[in-house]
């Protein structure tokens, strides 16, 4: 019996010190798609992903791969350096051969900082060429791959592949690539392009229907953004009885009434909305094209569908002063929000605000495990690095309190009673109790992080009273 070339792909895990990635873990679709293809083409292929092996890959583990692929974000491409060394020592020491491969957003937005550390750096999307470049074709160091046209060639994903798949919680299914918009802080324009690609919605529904008792994810950076389809999309998972999803979304979703009814009645629990700011200024300097106005409506509209609403903030732009921070604090603990997440504006390659940080000079390092947006790596306008660390740790513990637990977990109560005498004549929606459940866990989540991150917060005091540029963490 022949051999089979045995074929690794990695999902490296980013710095343990961003303990918010670890509790909802979403698997990437680049490395299912790929290992996918590739045992479609005879290699025998295996997904590692260190999130939901909830360990680090080892030497061990990878004794018998003759080629491994890493798919690593910015804040993650460290760790995929050191599994590259582990993999090729270990490799090495039982003499036989060894090939690492890189691909994932940060090698194809610099390829340049890791191609002395992997064998082949791969660019752009790799459906098109994986075989062809595991098979040897392409002996390039670099290797740049094409955007595809014809997303239903994209395969349905083998999770048998990756192993302990049945650990998965949110079920990833893509429906389109690219967004037709240019926010300066985003690289998905840069990595999918602006024109928009869809899947037809029937092979989207295919997939869908494997998990339709499960949670799923509709992982579009904008899943609506032609209507007619999505409408047509939205009947066919009401039809096909998928009952819980989320997806991530634009403001301007809500001004359409009739939409947010449907998407709730086909059974969308929970929307992400990239509101970024509250601050005008911040907002025009991001070219969101949206106003306060439009979040607060958003909002609103969203829960009074009974769906929930999970709202992301972005804190640091040069709009953004000392009072910024307050002032969103207290906007998100009064709006009615389910739950949040503050950011802090990260300037990752690729994009319009890294370009500009790089140039000017306020880059404080380029330590990329800290590139996650929770961490501060540049030095922001009105606030000093440090200032603007805390101002997010305190957006967070105000958020995320045991008093406004039980305030919410109040109020819901109340109004579900009320809501019981209201529905015996007309139709309502009744509120999740998702928003007490969630503060009461994100105020533990909130407490790892700063036993974590003791030592960056100190670092960032330091270069905050300097005011000097310091590499050395």
């Amino acid at each position: 019996m022949a051999h089979k070339t045995k074929v690794t792909f990695i999902e490296p895990a980013g710095a343990y010190s961003n303990v918010f990635a670890q509790y909802m873990t979403i698997p990437m679709l680049g490395p299912l798609y790929l290992a996918t293809l590739a045992a479609r083409a005879g290699f025998d292929a295996e997904i590692l992903n260190e999130n939901i092996l909830s360990r680090p890959v080892i030497a061990d583990d990878l004794a018998d791969t003759d080629i491994l692929c890493l798919s690593c974000l910015t804040p993650s491409i460290d760790r995929g350096r050191v599994i590259a060394r582990e993999y090729k020592a270990r490799r090495t020491a039982m003499g036989r051969p060894s090939r690492t491969i890189v691909g994932g957003i940060h090698a194809s937005m610099i390829p340049e900082d890791v191609v002395d550390d992997f064998d082949q750096v791969f660019v752009g999307e790799g459906e098109t060429k994986i075989v062809d470049l595991l098979s040897g074709k392409y002996t390039d160091k670099i290797v740049h791959g094409e955007r595809m046209d014809n997303l239903d060639a994209v395969p349905i994903p083998n999770y048998t592949l990756l192993r302990h798949w049945q650990k998965i919680r949110y079920w990833p299914v893509m429906t389109s690539r690219g967004c037709p918009y240019e926010c300066t802080f985003c690289s998905v324009t840069e990595m999918f392009g602006r024109g928009y690609r869809m899947r037809r919605v029937e092979q989207v529904i295919e997939e869908a229907k494997q998990y339709k008792n499960k949670w799923i994810f509709f992982v579009d950076d904008n899943f609506v953004v032609h209507k007619k389809r999505t409408d047509q999309l939205l009947e066919l998972v009401r039809s096909n009885g998928i009952k819980r999803w989320s997806c991530q979304i634009r403001v301007e979703v809500s001004r359409n009434l009739s939409l947010v009814r449907r998407m709730s009645e086909a059974g969308c629990r929970t929307v992400y909305i990239g509101f970024e700011s509250i601050n005008p200024a911040s907002l025009e300097e991001m070219h969101k094209n949206q106003t306060v106005e439009d979040v607060k409506n958003a909002i609103q509209v969203f829960r009074n569908h009974g769906i929930n609403v999970h709202g992301m903030f972005i804190l640091g732009s040069d709009a953004d002063t000392a009072e910024t921070i307050p002032l969103t604090s207290r906007f998100c603990r009064e709006s009615g929000l389910t739950s949040v997440q503050y950011m802090i504006l990260t300037p990752l390659p690729g994009t319009e605000f890294y370009r500009k940080m790089e140039s000017e000079g306020r880059l404080l390092h380029k330590n990329w495990q800290y590139y996650d947006a929770m961490h501060v790596v540049f030095r922001p306008r009105h606030l000093s690095p440090e200032a603007l660390q805390k101002g997010m740790i305190e957006c967070f513990s105000d958020f995320y309190s045991y008093t406004h637990a039980i305030h919410d977990a109040v109020n819901l109560f109340f109004i579900t009673l009320g809501n019981l005498f209201r529905s015996i004549r007309n139709k309502v929606y009744f509120p999740s109790w998702v928003s007490p459940l969630v503060k009461l866990f994100g105020k533990r989540v909130v407490h790892n992080w700063l036993r974590f991150n003791r030592a960056y917060l100190g670092y960032l005091n330091i270069i905050s009273v300097s005011g000097q540029k310091n590499d050395n963490l």
